[in-house]
C-alpha cells in the first residue's frame, strides 16, 4: 500500500480511539498480563538493596537495569499492540526479531529520554511538549521504519485533530493517576507500593498505546 493510499484509508476507530483502544489491547492479553507483571515486580525488587538517589555506582547500575526492563517491557508490549489493531497476538510475533527491536527501541528511548530531561530541566513545559510531540516515534522504530522522526510526524500531521485530542485526554488522565500514586506511595510504601502502582501504570500504558497505534496503524501501512 502507498503512502497516499494507508494516508487516506479509514481508520481503525470511530469516535474515540481510547476506547477502541482500551477493547482491543485485550487481544494481547497473553502478552500484555505476564509483561506488566514481571516488570511490576522487578521494578518493586530494585528498591529493595535501599540505592538513595545519588550519582554513585550502584544506582546507576539499578537504574540502567530498570530502564532495560522498562524498555524490554514496552517493546514487548507496543509491539503486540501494533498487531492488535488488527488481530489477535501470540507470543510468537512478538518475539520473532525481538533482539534487534530491543536495542534500537533502547537506543532512541535512551536518546528521546536525555532531550525530555534536558527539556524538563529548562522547565517542565518543554518536556512535556517533547513527549506530546513524539507519541509514534518508538513505534515507527518497532515498525522497523527507516526514519522514525519523519514517520512520526508525518502521522501526526496525517491525523492532527486525533492527535490533538488524545494528547488532551491523555494529559487530563495522566494528572488524575499521578495524583492517585502520590496517594498510594503515602499509604503504601517501599516494594509493595511500586509494584501496585508499576501494575497500574503498565496496564494504563499499553491502553494509551494501544490507542496510539490505532492512529499509527490508520496512518502506515504493515
Amino acid at each position: 500500500m502507498s503512502s497516499h493510499s494507508a494516508t487516506t484509508a479509514s481508520p481503525l476507530y470511530r469516535w474515540s480511539v481510547l476506547a477502541a483502544g482500551f477493547a482491543r489491547m485485550w487481544r494481547a492479553w497473553a502478552i500484555v498480563i505476564p509483561v506488566v507483571i514481571v516488570n511490576a515486580v522487578v521494578q518493586g525488587l530494585l528498591l529493595l538493596p535501599g540505592v538513595l538517589p545519588y550519582l554513585t555506582l550502584p544506582f546507576i547500575v539499578v537504574a540502567l537495569l530498570s530502564l532495560a526492563v522498562l524498555v524490554l517491557s514496552f517493546t514487548l508490549v507496543a509491539t503486540a499492540m501494533l498487531r492488535a489493531t488488527t488481530g489477535h497476538v501470540g507470543w510468537a510475533d512478538v518475539t520473532t526479531g525481538l533482539g534487534r527491536r530491543f536495542l534500537l527501541v533502547l537506543a532512541w528511548a535512551a536518546g528521546l529520554l536525555v532531550v525530555v530531561l534536558i527539556g524538563v530541566s529548562l522547565y517542565v513545559v518543554p518536556g512535556l511538549i517533547v513527549i506530546a510531540l513524539t507519541p509514534y516515534l518508538l513505534l515507527a522504530v518497532i515498525d522497523g521504519k527507516r526514519n522514525p522522526i519523519a514517520v512520526n510526524f508525518r502521522t501526526i500531521g496525517a491525523r492532527w485533530g486525533r492527535w490533538l485530542i488524545t494528547v488532551i485526554v491523555i494529559g487530563i488522565l495522566c494528572f488524575v493517576i499521578w495524583f492517585l500514586s502520590v496517594a498510594n506511595g503515602f499509604f503504601v510504601t517501599g516494594a509493595p507500593g511500586a509494584i501496585i502502582e508499576w501494575l497500574a501504570i503498565g496496564f494504563i500504558a499499553a491502553w494509551f498505546t494501544c490507542a496510539w497505534s490505532l492512529v499509527y496503524r490508520s496512518v502506515n501501512s504493515d
